[in-house]
């Protein structure tokens, strides 16, 4: 389905304005200089056309729009392909507008469009300790996706996603033309900075309280999902920090939306069946292996993704191949998240992949924005507060399921103070036995682990104040949802850059029990995040075209879900470490 997110998925966030629209964010108004009509001869537009009844060729619909709080800057660096497969207006954190024209009927009209100029683009910048500040400007793709732009050229100077507070109001003068007849029209638009977040207006203009406001808008929209059993769901639900009927359901996504009739190569775009307003999202038949298969698509069984050389091809190093998220559109803060997924063991060998479910705001660009308002981070503390934190639900490399919350951002602030850590736990579904060189069934010793078996699994984690819990169950080969324990938890401390740690040799810090003795009520206490984070699911890979062409390994989702305490946990003091 689209999200059935209570309300969610059919009502936009407070605060959004009602032009901020996927398909007509920034459509634009008719052309406001002298324009070359498909006759040759010359007109001035003002509005849809003059006093004496000329109707211009075509004409931009709108004249405003905003940019999202939270979304993408490209830069010139050869990973930034602002025309990739994926350039969709379904993406709003990569492109936040999409051009729209009215054409005169008959026109016919096939139109490119540009950015011929824009006011002062020095009021908005983007800092970088080694390389300096750079303007921030807005561009336009042929087809009429906006979007904005950096000068970086660096892996050190990308910026990527992050929060666009402070971006000023500035003038835009779009183009559109057709090279055919000869047709090109104007119009001047006003880019919007994004809307004030509710509540924010008594911090001022740039201070550390405005940041910690805009910062935490919570995106996550109040109700009921409206599809599904809430009561017959309650029921099913594990041992949560609170009693179960505390509890609402407040998203879930089911994918099961009907994909529409496939196009001319038999493909049918089942993304589009989700909710615009929830996901960012890509055609799926613009991104497939070198079978046609799509590397991310909704059908039947629910939302399947998968990692191939063939997908977003011609990248180097590590890619995504599929990927959908709710970045800018939804966030949530605190609450049990659970999903029940499907995937074979079958896969592409010594190449590394990896399939991932996580919450995440790539936190570590987020010092150009906090910068602005003058926040300083010195300690755990203020680094849990005002950065994202990584919460994996599940990573899939190779035959393992690892669940992690990391603090992996830390490094990138004061490595000398802040030693990014992380708490760790996997379930191993095919063990090598090195006695006899077999590759054995975890759940099946006697069993060998071949690429025809797959696996059902239902993992669950509850993020509090104080920690999480993680819950899984590997269906059909265990009884039902399991805490994880605490003796199957590793805690590290990342050194000499991510690819290097060692174990906590005293982990009980980390750890606490809300009901001393009760091994159910226990909390992990690592890199406990209290920022609204986005929900993604992708797959990412070093695989090669020309040695990894097709799909092996899929996995698919059967659901999403995300219930949240009436209280919001607000019982329970926040732990920064």
């Amino acid at each position: 389905m689209s999200a059935a997110s209570l309300q969610a998925a059919s009502r936009r966030p407070p605060g959004r304005r009602t032009s901020r629209r996927r398909a007509s964010v920034a459509v634009l108004c008719a052309a406001a200089v002298a324009a070359t009509t498909l006759a040759g001869s010359t007109a001035g537009a003002t509005g849809g056309g003059s006093a004496g009844g000329f109707q211009p060729a075509a004409g931009f619909t709108d004249a405003e729009y905003s940019v999202p709080f939270y979304g993408r800057l490209w830069s010139d660096h050869i990973y930034d392909r602002v025309l990739s497969p994926q350039a969709a207006a379904t993406h709003s954190a990569n492109y936040f507008a999409q051009v729209a024209v009215t054409e005169r009927d008959g026109s016919a009209l096939d139109l490119s469009f540009a950015v011929e100029g824009q006011s002062d683009a020095s009021e908005y910048q983007t800092c970088h300790p080694d390389e300096g500040c750079t303007d921030v400007t807005v561009r336009a793709t042929p087809d009429g996706l906006l979007y904005l732009h950096t000068e970086r050229d660096s892996p050190a100077g990308r910026v990527y996603y992050t929060h666009l507070g402070g971006f000023a109001s500035r003038a835009v003068e779009l183009s559109a033309a057709d090279a055919d007849s000869g047709l090109k029209v104007y119009r001047e638009v006003a880019v919007e900075p994004s809307p004030e977040a509710a509540g924010c207006e008594d911090y001022g203009d740039d201070t550390p309280e405005a940041f910690t406001c805009l910062f935490l808008r919570q995106l996550l929209p109040a109700g009921q999902a409206a599809s599904a059993d809430e009561a017959a769901l309650r029921a099913k639900l594990p041992k949560l920090v609170q009693d179960s009927s505390n509890y609402r359901l407040v998203f879930a996504e089911e994918f099961n939306g009907t994909p529409p009739p496939a196009d001319a190569n038999g493909c049918r775009d089942g993304l589009s069946t989700l909710d615009a307003d929830v996901w960012n999202y890509f055609n799926a038949c613009d991104n497939v292996d070198s079978r046609g298969e799509p590397c991310g698509n909704i059908g039947s069984g629910g939302y399947t993704m998968a990692a191939t050389g063939t997908c977003k091809p011609g990248v180097a190093g590590p890619f995504v191949s599929a990927n959908i998220d709710t970045a800018g559109l939804l966030h949530m803060k605190y609450g049990y998240l659970e999903a029940k997924y499907t995937f074979n063991m079958d896969q592409w060998h010594s190449v590394y992949h990896n399939y991932t479910m996580l919450l995440n705001l790539r936190g570590h660009k987020l010092y150009n924005l906090r910068d602005k308002y003058e926040v300083e981070i010195e300690n755990w503390e203020d680094h849990l507060k005002h950065s994202g934190v990584e919460v994996d639900i599940f990573e899939l490399p190779g035959h393992f399921d690892v669940a992690h919350q990391y603090a992996n951002w830390a490094i990138r602030e004061k490595p000398d103070i802040l030693k990014p850590i992380q708490s760790q736990k996997w379930t191993d579904f095919c063990r090598y036995d090195g006695g006899s060189g077999v590759v054995r069934n975890r759940f099946a010793p006697n069993n060998r682990c071949k690429s025809t078996d797959s696996f059902t699994v239902t993992r669950g984690i509850e993020w509090t104040p104080r920690g999480y819990r993680t819950y899984i169950w590997v269906h059909g080969l265990t009884n039902g949802m399991t805490l994880m324990p605490k003796k199957k938890m590793y805690i590290r401390q990342i050194r000499n850059g991510l690819t290097k740690g060692v174990g906590w040799p005293d982990k009980d810090q980390f750890f606490e029990f809300l009901i001393p003795g009760d091994a159910s009520s226990l909390l992990e206490m690592v890199a406990v995040a209290h920022a609204p984070l986005p929900l993604h699911l992708n797959t990412w890979s070093y695989m090669l075209p020309d040695r990894h062409p097709y799909i092996r390994r899929r996995m698919t989702f059967d659901y999403v879900r995300v219930w949240q305490p009436e209280n919001h946990y607000a019982d329970m003091e926040p732990v920064y470490q």
